[in-house]
């Protein structure tokens, strides 16, 4: 049924590609804020910090390296204001939050006042639960600051998120990772002393020169510290820049794993982390609680195939999803920024409407693994393609439940993008054309 995996990974569903603020589906976004929200959901709030100390020869994200305060600080003033602005809105007034969530980019690069000033802003203009899950992500020498530790921990933080990636030293410093392993070591053994509930981390695999002994090293190493979350990844290629490839050409830099080595480092992985004690919570994740975060529950809709958790984003390329509408905030820095001062939202791609709402429940709930069987939509386009699955060893069906076999959890991002509504299809389509077109002319290896 697959024998490549889709090259792109969905968080955001429907896809945002409609970006004429006059125009519909986008105009009619921007009216559904002005009016009260009809019904009550779980909510996550997201709040994005765009800046790094470093660039990471791999990261797909949209970071900006600075050095400089006095930028933060017009950045945190434009958060700052657009908080205020989101707080205001009808629609927004009616939410009350089980999640917030800094993510980055490194949050941990503020200084500690203006994180301080971040976390007041939020309780004062949104309506947070007073045991909401706060995750704060960061780079491991930020986060071993004990000043930084101390605030997030009074204000009620439960969470600490920061990138490994690896432990093989010369493969950190070929890949331009900032922090040394020592760092992340100490950020745990501090954050443990202040009794942060989870303590997450990101490691990779499949990454440039990696090898079925290197991965095992690195998930020893892993067993040793105790980490009460991994988000654990396979590398894509597709965000690293033409001189790598170049590199790999010449033999001046590591080439990626043979392309058969991505499932089997992904099947030892997951053996490994189930010996360590950890449990495969969803997509990614494993984790020691098997309940999981609730970042990541919310995230995709409200997990086994529930639909209607929403996020609500701020900062630079921030993504939320709210009543129906999946959208993006302006994606750099600056004119982000400048929309803000300008006392504009700013909103810059927004999606279509589903035809049927419960279809964004089906996309994510092969990152939770299962759903009950009352929450699978009843057409027929979906059932048959379920049915297959299930005939071709993907899932399986029991106890009321469709859940996704060893076999199908590999293929996770395919399922997701199969489960996609036509039109929405054709998005991805055209994306994945886009970018492998990029690719192509990077690489001929």
């Amino acid at each position: 049924m697959y024998e490549s995996l889709v090259p792109v990974t969905h968080h955001f569903y429907p896809l945002q590609r409609h970006t004429d603020p006059e125009s519909a589906p986008f105009s009619d976004f921007l009216r559904v804020l002005d009016n009260p929200k009809p019904q009550a959901t779980d909510n996550l709030l997201y709040l994005h910090i765009p800046y790094c100390e470093k660039r990471c020869t791999f990261c797909p994200f949209h970071v900006r390296v600075k050095r400089d305060v006095s930028v933060y600080e017009r950045y945190v003033v434009a958060l700052l204001r657009e908080i205020e602005m989101l707080g205001r809105l009808p629609y927004v007034q009616g939410m009350t939050f089980r999640a917030v969530y800094f993510g980055g980019g490194s949050p941990s690069l503020l200084t500690v006042e203006q994180i301080g000033r971040l976390y007041d802003a939020l309780r004062r203009n949104f309506a947070i639960e007073a045991d909401a899950e706060w995750t704060f992500e960061g780079e491991p020498a930020g986060l071993c600051n004990p000043e930084l530790l101390e605030l997030l921990a009074s204000q009620g933080t439960k969470r600490l998120s920061y990138g490994i990636q690896t432990f093989d030293e010369p493969l950190r410093m070929t890949m331009n990772i900032a922090a040394t392993v020592q760092d992340a070591l100490t950020a745990n053994e501090r954050a443990k002393k202040l009794g942060f509930e989870d303590i997450n981390v990101d490691m990779m695999y499949y990454m440039p020169g990696q090898t079925l002994a290197a991965v095992e090293r690195d998930l020893q190493e892993l067993g040793n510290c105790g980490f009460d979350s991994v988000d654990y990844y396979y590398m894509s290629y597709y965000a690293m820049p033409k001189s790598t490839f170049l590199g790999m050409e010449k033999g001046t830099y590591p080439r990626r794993p043979p392309a058969e080595m991505r499932p089997q480092m992904g099947r030892l992985v997951q053996r490994r982390m189930k010996e360590l004690g950890y449990h495969h919570v969803t997509d990614h994740v494993y984790a020691k609680n098997p309940q999981g975060s609730e970042y990541y529950r919310l995230l995709w809709g409200g997990g086994f195939g529930e639909h209607r958790a929403e996020t609500l984003a701020v900062g630079a390329s921030a993504r939320g999803y709210l009543n129906g509408y999946s959208y993006a905030n302006t994606l750099a820095p600056d004119p982000y920024v400048e929309q803000i001062e300008e006392g504009k939202l700013p909103v810059n791609k927004v999606s279509a409407l589903l035809e049927d709402p419960r279809n964004r429940g089906m996309v994510f709930f092969p990152k939770f693994f299962r759903t009950a069987l009352d929450r699978i939509p009843d057409d027929a386009r979906t059932r048959v393609f379920l049915d297959n699955l299930v005939e071709q060893g993907y899932a399986i069906i029991g106890d009321g439940e469709l859940r996704l076999t060893d076999k199908g959890k590999e293929w996770i991002p395919n399922i997701t993008v199969d489960l996609f509504e036509d039109p929405q299809r054709e998005i991805h389509d055209s994306w994945v054309e886009e970018l492998e077109s990029h690719y192509s002319n990077r690489v001929t290896l």
